[in-house]
């Protein structure tokens, strides 16, 4: 049995940190939010490589040396056996960073780990929350902007009025005379 859980797991901590020296193998694992790339001025990165080349090298990383010898052998004996619990593990944390962004409403979406702690409410509520999933900053870091990751993610920038655009697109004024 693998253990992604715990307080802050060894498997957990090995993974994240893997996509973070990987930056390419990241955003091929995540995709790369077009918002992102614009904001740091260069084009969208896609994956020209499956994801499937990608989580053997994550298994290796993660595996390869762990502290249960029994998992190192196991492992050596079939790398293939680790894929679909890597895979398995992004499915996971996913999901559990989306029920954390559900909590946060669409106060947080888009928002950076940065300023949500500018706001007392906004931090006590991710504090809390951060005891169960402490990975959340890192993953949001990554994912905050990819609606593919982050389904509480607006592509609309916050203070924008919608409403006044459509008005001024079909020249009708917000005041009838």
């Amino acid at each position: 049995t693998i253990h992604w859980e715990g307080v802050r797991s060894a498997h957990t901590e090995c993974l994240l940190a893997w996509c973070k020296e990987n930056e390419d193998a990241r955003i091929k694992l995540f995709s790369d939010s077009a918002k992102d790339a614009k904001e740091q001025g260069r084009k969208k990165k896609q994956s020209s490589t499956s994801r499937d080349v990608v989580y053997p090298q994550v298994a290796q990383a993660v595996f390869s040396n762990d502290e249960d010898l029994e998992v190192q052998r196991l492992f050596k004996e079939d790398p293939k056996a680790f894929i679909k619990p890597v895979s398995t593990r992004f499915s996971t944390l996913r999901r559990k960073y989306n029920a954390f962004n559900k909590d946060l409403k669409q106060s947080g979406a888009g928002k950076t780990y940065a300023e949500l702690q500018e706001d007392p409410k906004m931090k006590s509520l991710i504090d809390t929350k951060l005891e169960k999933f402490p990975w959340w900053p890192e993953l949001h870091g990554w994912w905050r902007t990819n609606p593919a990751f982050n389904h509480a993610f607006s592509t609309a920038d916050a203070g924008q009025d919608f409403a006044s655009a459509a008005l001024e697109h079909f020249n009708i004024s917000k005041h009838p005379q």
